[in-house]
């Protein structure tokens, strides 16, 4: 019954990235329908977001070519100074470090001032040059990264979410049920941090899976060893579900800026913990 309603929830979602959901089993649910959603065309930002509202900054605890296995990791990364000049945010910010889960949510009408970063999928304008760059050196050592989800508006995760649920209610579960199901596989609208502005959905156009497997190709290893130099990590860990209540996302990566990115990475912990200390 389950594997029926992740295949219906996915097909009903997935759209930007490709979803192999035949070989799903009930277990592998992250590997169909998880926290971070395809990117469908809802996932690219409204036009009408505006672009001056406020700044999330400061705000405690808001309340919300790779091609596999076989591919050889490239050369490490070139000298930050050898790089071309990158206006970078600053590394303290408060805003890169706020905290948006199933605990603490977003305003429903927060909107970041937004920039493109690829294929019309747009970030907080702060971070989006940062993730061009990212993306521009990764090709300059033969990765191909493709953004398949950015930010992502209060409507377009309830929409998503809201499909789940129904999808679930369709399967015969009660109400109650289906929320709680899905809530195991999306965030709740207000918190998910594709709201923000500062996460993405990053894979390669050869490896457009959203599951465990994209963790062996050659673009998810170079970035879960060079994300942390531009400030970004990988958000929802293999080990730390028990924390975040996210199953493990190798193509999440969220902006906290340098000295934590390095931190949070070098230590092993996530987001939570880091703010915790």
């Amino acid at each position: 019954m389950k594997k029926m309603i992740y295949i219906l929830a996915a097909i009903s979602m997935l759209a930007g990235c490709s979803a192999r959901v035949e070989t799903v089993q009930p277990s592998e649910r992250s590997q169909v329908v998880t926290e971070s959603v395809a990117a469908d065309s809802s996932s690219q930002p409204d036009s009408s977001a505006d672009s001056s509202a406020p700044d999330i900054g400061g705000q405690e605890a808001v309340s919300d070519p790779g091609d596999g296995v076989s591919d050889p990791m490239p050369s490490s990364l070139p000298d930050p100074a050898s790089r071309p000049s990158q206006q970078e945010p600053e590394s303290d910010a408060t805003w890169a470090l706020s905290l948006v889960n199933y605990e603490n949510a977003i305003p429903e009408d927060f909107a970041p001032e937004l920039a493109e970063v690829q294929n019309g999928y747009k970030m907080d304008a702060r971070v989006a040059g940062v993730m061009k760059q990212m993306i521009a050196d990764a090709k300059a050592q033969g990765i191909d990264l493709l953004v398949c989800s950015a930010y992502r508006p209060y409507s377009s995760q309830k929409r998503n979410f809201d499909s789940s649920v129904n999808s679930y209610v369709s399967a015969g579960y009660n109400k109650d049920e289906a929320v709680v199901e899905t809530m195991k596989l999306i965030a709740q609208p207000g918190k998910s941090e594709h709201q923000t502005g500062l996460a993405a959905d990053i894979v390669t156009p050869n490896y457009q899976g959203l599951d465990d497997g994209y963790a062996d190709t050659a673009a998810a290893k170079w970035l879960a060893k060079n994300a942390p130099d531009y400030g970004f990590i990988l958000r929802y860990p293999k080990d730390k579900t028990d924390i975040t209540k996210i199953d493990f996302e190798p193509w999440h990566f969220r902006y906290v800026g340098k000295d934590a990115a390095k931190e949070i990475t070098s230590k092993g912990i996530c987001l939570e913990e880091y703010l915790e200390k």
